[in-house]
């Protein structure tokens, strides 16, 4: 026993036992470990350390709930959806899209060629001419098979997939040939996309749902918008081909802004063909971007309204120029001074001085009995019309009887047209040849009755710029 513990020990009551903190839970005793204060590892082994797995003392914070008073937890929520205009690109094997906001239902893209051949670049124009032939063929296939859409849409509501696969592998050839023939590849088109530069997916019809009343004709109508803007983004696209033609051989680089603006326009015009071949009905957005979505009702509707306004404004411009084109070919004549042999209005088209085609009525023969006696018959007389016609064009024109016809009206006030009962080309009867850089002559003789007064004389020279020309009478 040592000295320490033979000194007599202060009594302790059980009041000052209870007054005795207990060890605050949570914390361990660290053996060997130094004194933060002193530097002792024996110091250290009379304090305690804080449990960092356990709870803390109830003097340095609320003491822990019992587990009837433990919270529930609280909700997760989702994280935010990406953003709808950005994102990573597209991966290899794309999903058609399925909701609003979301791509238009197609995908087109070119990948950018870091370098191109300068001597491919030069003789471009050369080398896609065999690719162009065989797209020339197969876009009457093409035609036929937007027909063939069209009335299977029409009366079934959907689309075959055998033709959908034949018409998408179709364009997405022309795809490829247009990336080559606009410089935006070094690839030569071949007949399977593989691992083409340009990709070309189009989202499968949806079956079933395909509207009827959307088909052929509202199409047209509401895409003249986009054919107005893709004529002259077209424009713009030639222009800039030949830019980007000199930049290639001059850096053996497309510039790059200009590549994405070519391949926009590209993708915005299969966008259109996708809508008009009725793949689907959702509105083509007026956007160059690959992550633009379908266009709004908004949209359509403006489109289609514009398509009225233009439609209706090339029909009234036809009529416009149909009725001048019609008081352009007509004429008073003095039928009476006709007879006399007083030459009517010459009619040219072309230079006056070196005409393409000209047309004059030189003088009339009433009656002509004498001079055609085969046509003399009782209560009738013959009529023969004499016509210099120039021929100026490279080849030769038919002119029949059937060019020709006149109004007459009878005694008893009945209007009715006559045609021709003898038609005379350069001596020999018709149907005869107005022979190149020739003047001929043309004789027209018509059998009416004795007391018919002539309206009008209508004749249609063998040159598309005339139309028929009205002679008047008076």
């Amino acid at each position: 026993m040592t000295e320490d513990d033979r000194q007599p020990r202060p009594a302790v009551d059980d009041e000052s036992m209870r007054k005795v903190p207990a060890r605050p839970a949570g914390l361990r005793w660290s053996p060997g470990a130094p004194d933060a204060a002193t530097g002792n590892p024996e110091d250290a082994e009379q304090r305690p350390s804080a449990d960092p797995g356990a709870m803390p003392p109830s003097a340095f914070g609320a003491p822990p709930p019992l587990p009837s008073q433990v919270p529930p937890p609280l909700p997760v929520e989702p994280p935010p959806a990406p953003p709808s205009g950005g994102g990573p690109p597209l991966p290899p094997r794309w999903e058609p899209p399925s909701r609003a906001g979301e791509p238009y239902p197609m995908r087109f893209d070119v990948a950018y060629p870091e370098r191109l051949s300068r001597w491919k670049t030069l003789l471009r124009a050369f080398l896609v001419i065999p690719a162009y032939v065989f797209v020339g063929i197969l876009d009457y296939v093409v035609q036929a098979g937007f027909l063939a859409g069209w009335v299977a849409v029409f009366v079934r509501r959907k689309y075959p997939r055998w033709l959908f696969a034949g018409l998408t592998g179709a364009l997405g050839f022309n795809a490829r040939v247009a990336s080559y023939g606009l410089l935006l590849t070094d690839q030569y088109p071949s007949f399977e996309s593989g691992e083409h530069p340009a990709q070309l997916e189009y989202a499968p019809p949806p079956q079933g749902e395909l509207s009827r009343w959307r088909v052929l004709l509202w199409k047209i109508m509401v895409l003249t918008g986009h054919f107005v803007v893709l004529a002259f983004l077209w424009l713009a696209v030639l222009a800039v081909t030949v830019i980007a033609w000199f930049a290639i051989l001059i850096t053996g680089r497309y510039p790059r802004g200009l590549f994405g603006f070519v391949t926009g326009v590209l993708r915005w015009h299969l966008r259109t063909l996708g809508y008009l071949a009725s793949f689907n009905d959702r509105f083509p957005p007026f956007a160059l971007g690959a992550d633009a979505g379908p266009g709004g009702r908004g949209a359509a509707l403006a489109s289609a309204i514009a398509g009225v306004l233009l439609i209706g404004g090339c029909t009234a411009g036809a009529i416009t120029v149909s009725v001048l084109e019609e008081g352009a070919n007509r004429t008073d004549v003095d039928y009476a001074a006709l007879v006399d042999g007083q030459p009517a209005q010459t009619f040219i088209t072309g230079d006056s001085f070196d005409p393409t085609f000209a047309v004059r009525l030189e003088r009339a023969t009433d009656p002509a009995g004498d001079l055609l006696p085969v046509l003399d018959a009782p209560g009738t007389r013959a009529v023969v019309f004499h016509f210099a016609m120039l021929n100026g064009t490279s080849s030769d024109r038919e002119f029949s009887s059937s060019r020709a016809r006149l109004r007459i009206e009878a005694a008893d006030g009945d209007r009715k047209w006559v045609k021709p009962a003898l038609v005379v080309v350069n001596g020999e009867p018709a149907p005869g040849d107005l022979e190149e850089d020739e003047e001929s002559q043309v004789r027209i003789a018509f059998l009416i009755p004795l007391d018919a007064e002539l309206l009008e004389l209508r004749v249609d020279p063998p040159w598309p710029a005339f139309g028929d020309i009205k002679y008047q009478f008076r």
